[in-house]
């Protein structure tokens, strides 16, 4: 089965968690009471594609060269495929933003292990463990992104044409 037709979470306890709750975590981000919650995690909206829908996700996410990261086993990123525009709400503000997805496969596991390395709590969330020497565990982290994982950069106060074209710069 294709990474894109394959999310690595539904069927999973860990899917189960945050089906539950995920709920709750949208409306804490979206309350005055998002901190310390919005350290980690923030609220990010898009429009479908297909149906025009508006849609809303609480996402864990970290920073690295001014950009934000997301990783996800879902498949609400095929909605930015390409480049799209988002909407976050970061630490109790609204921003509008740029998602591209990484689907390039050694660029998505090479960064991922970066991003896992550099954020211990990140590559936990994602539910890959460590080798021994506290370093991501790199076959695991290779199947997840065969199994679905996609990394997704969102560059935030940026939107339209202008960050569709640097997207199609950035690799």
């Amino acid at each position: 089965m294709s990474r894109a037709n394959s999310p690595t979470l539904r069927g999973t306890r860990l899917g189960t968690v945050l089906r539950l709750w995920n709920p709750i975590m949208k409306r804490l981000l979206a309350s005055r009471l998002h901190w310390p919650w919005s350290r980690y995690f923030l609220l990010l909206s898009w429009t479908g594609r297909k149906t025009g829908a508006r849609y809303t996700t609480p996402v864990s996410y970290v920073r690295g060269a001014g950009d934000l990261y997301l990783t996800t086993g879902d498949r609400w990123w095929r909605n930015v495929a390409g480049g799209g525009p988002v909407e976050l709400r970061l630490l109790g503000r609204r921003r509008a933003a740029w998602a591209t997805p990484i689907t390039d496969r050694e660029a998505s596991i090479s960064l991922h292990e970066q991003l896992f390395r550099d954020h211990p709590w990140f590559r936990l969330l994602a539910g890959i463990p460590a080798e021994a020497t506290g370093e991501p565990d790199q076959a695991e982290v290779a199947r997840s992104v065969d199994a679905g994982r996609v990394l997704v950069r969102v560059s935030p106060g940026r939107s339209g044409v202008h960050a569709r074209n640097e997207s199609e710069h950035a690799g």
